[in-house]
């Protein structure tokens, strides 16, 4: 048994892999038995000085890749990476497209969660925004690290703040495109 730091991370991703792909998608939940494997591992990456936003990326990019811990890790702080964040909740109706109103709901919750100012709320653009699928919202005065917040919750690096993830529809991903802009797509 391997009980340097690198082995237990490369471990714990191991049961993230197999908790996001569980027969029973309650286990993939987060908050839930994934929520508190990945918020175990962010904290073992912690004492290795990384950022939870930073971390979070990372595990994402790990899991969606297959690749080690490790390796993600080197690509995430290299920039060589744009992961996609699923987002598992606990209503049963998934999305086939991302409409106007949903994108707003999302929206709308986004900017709650983070106790934004309405003067400078998140925006949802046109559908035709950019060239990628789905829908995508802005927000050039949330929280350092929002995009990556959404998902899995955690701090800032800028924050002493703990964030919980946003509670999203069933069925929807996540993108962050960059640190103002987030994807939002259906699950399929």
């Amino acid at each position: 048994m391997d009980t340097t730091t690198r082995g237990i991370t490369e471990d714990l991703l191991l049961v993230l892999r197999r908790l996001n792909q569980a027969d029973d998608q309650k286990l993939a939940r987060d908050p839930g038995a994934f929520g508190h494997a990945r918020h175990a591992l962010i904290a073992i990456m912690e004492t290795a000085d990384w950022g939870p936003a930073h971390a979070s990326e990372a595990i994402q990019h790990a899991i969606q890749e297959g690749s080690t811990l490790f390796d993600a890790m080197m690509a995430t702080r290299a920039g060589e990476c744009g992961t996609a964040m699923n987002v598992t909740t606990s209503t049963d109706v998934a999305p086939t497209e991302i409409s106007d109103e949903l994108a707003q709901q999302i929206a709308d919750a986004i900017g709650e969660h983070f106790s934004g100012d309405r003067n400078y709320w998140p925006q949802v653009m046109d559908a035709d925004w950019d060239d990628g699928s789905g829908r995508v919202i802005v927000w050039d005065h949330g929280v350092p690290d929002w995009t990556f917040l959404v998902s899995h919750g955690g701090r800032s690096d800028d924050s002493p703040t703990e964030y919980e993830p946003v509670s999203l529809p069933a069925g929807v991903w996540v993108e962050p495109i960059n640190p103002c802009a987030l994807r939002v797509m259906p699950r399929q």
